[in-house]
């Protein structure tokens, strides 16, 4: 998927009704580039230049590396920057983008929401920055099944303190 000159991220022949009906229409990739573009031109925006160790840990991640010497970047960041620092720089951007587009383009407003859609099943950095940026997104970068896996745990919690007890009384 390319952008179109409007900064639109979608098919070029897709409306946004068909959008609209559609679950996920932005794939991981083109969602990952729209966050990073917006992200870049609000720091061009503010003359708040990103080093290229910057630009380049917008694209880390471990599951699908996308520059050929990410891990010597991740390595070299870890050594020389302070992640908590590029952290807030990074939300602060992704915060005064986001609400730059909402102002501007309907259609980017709702690229955001579908980019965050496209990219929560998979283990992206920038999502570190998104999560902490958008508390209303936090439900939705969470894994779903997370309650579930909890209740499971405590139902076989509880049936092993059942079975103990059932053993003890058995046996007396």
């Amino acid at each position: 998927m390319r952008a179109r000159g409007d900064g639109d991220f979608r098919g070029a022949s897709e409306s946004l009704a068909e959008e609209n009906e559609k679950e996920n229409f932005m794939d991981s990739t083109a969602a990952k580039q729209f966050l990073i573009s917006r992200v870049v031109e609000q720091a061009a925006l503010e003359h708040l230049p990103l080093s290229e160790m910057e630009n380049k840990m917008l694209r880390f991640t471990e599951a699908h590396p996308s520059l050929p010497d990410i891990y010597e970047v991740n390595a070299e960041f870890e050594r020389d920057y302070d992640s908590d620092d590029y952290e807030a720089k990074i939300t602060g951007l992704l915060r005064r983008s986001r609400e730059r587009d909402r102002k501007e383009s309907a259609v980017q407003a709702l690229q955001w929401d579908d980019s965050v859609e496209a990219l929560k099943a998979e283990d992206h950095y920038l999502l570190v920055m998104v999560y902490r940026a958008f508390s209303e997104y936090r439900k939705s970068l969470l894994p779903t099944h997370r309650l579930r896996d909890y209740a499971i745990y405590i139902a076989i919690g509880i049936g092993v303190v059942a079975v103990v007890i059932g053993i003890a009384v058995l046996s007396h």
